[in-house]
């Protein structure tokens, strides 16, 4: 009996276990009046020491004495800006008594994953209404590639263009300009695996000619080489087996006990 009782509290926090681990969503955060709307236009996902600007605008509308004001026809508006994360914002709070719209610089120390957080206020007659919203951003550290470009010709080359391609796809692309005869520069690409499936993957640079930033036609191959992405498996797989790991490994100690103890009586 003992043992079955034991079984069942095991069950039950296994349960609890799968309950309580989820992974944080972000959400809006309604203030004094929630028909304040905060629209951010940006990437949620940059590299470390990348500077990303965003645009946020104040939209919605709030209401004063039983009237309703679209955001943009408030008298001023602030916007107030931090993080959770080691970041670098500019400005980190905004005044403007001419437009709803802002430009936010943000600038990312760290590798990790966190939120922008936005409090938006709109001010009509003397009365003020907000709203704030978190946005969610990924930071990752680039891969970097480097290349060495060499001018075999005996002229000048007043510009090439060098690109990055990552299985057939353009990833990124530098400018060389004023090329000496023989002369060599050093071309640094930084890059992501991020979308890239487990498996092997085709990295190749060439230099060329762009017409515009989705087409590049490729002149002369430079480098190529493979890599390899190992399949990920996630943290909670990983949680869940050490949990089931340990619940066994109870579950058998208790029941070994229980046998020993059942050997030992005299009937």
């Amino acid at each position: 009996m003992e043992l079955k009782n034991f079984a069942v509290l095991v069950g039950m926090f296994l349960l609890l276990s799968t309950f309580f681990v989820v992974t944080a969503q972000p959400g809006e955060a309604a203030g004094e009046d929630n028909l304040i709307d905060i629209s951010v236009d940006g990437p949620r996902e940059f590299f470390v020491n990348e500077t990303i600007s965003y645009e946020v605008e104040i939209k919605g509308a709030f209401r004063i004495d039983g009237e309703t004001i679209r955001a943009q026809d408030a008298d001023n508006w602030t916007l107030q800006t931090e993080s959770d994360l080691e970041a670098t914002i500019q400005p980190q709070e905004s005044e403007s008594d001419t437009s709803n719209i802002f430009t936010v610089n943000v600038t990312v120390h760290e590798e990790s994953e966190g939120n922008l957080n936005f409090r938006a206020y709109c001010g009509k007659d003397g009365e003020v209404a907000f709203n704030e919203k978190e946005f969610w951003i990924n930071v990752e550290k680039p891969e970097k590639t480097w290349v060495t470009i060499t001018n075999p010709t005996d002229a000048h080359i007043e510009e090439l263009e060098v690109a990055l391609f990552i299985n057939g796809d353009l990833k990124a692309t530098e400018t060389l300009t004023d090329l000496g005869p023989g002369e060599e520069r050093r071309v640094t690409f930084e890059w992501s695996k991020r979308g890239l499936e487990s498996g092997e993957h085709t990295l190749e640079v060439w230099t060329g000619t762009s017409e515009d930033v989705d087409e590049f036609n490729r002149e002369r191959l430079v480098m190529s080489r493979t890599f390899q992405i190992e399949e990920e498996t996630s943290s909670l797989i990983y949680a869940g087996v050490v949990i089931v790991i340990i619940a066994a490994s109870l579950l058998i100690f208790f029941w070994y006990k229980s046998k020993k103890r059942r050997q030992r009586r005299p009937w």
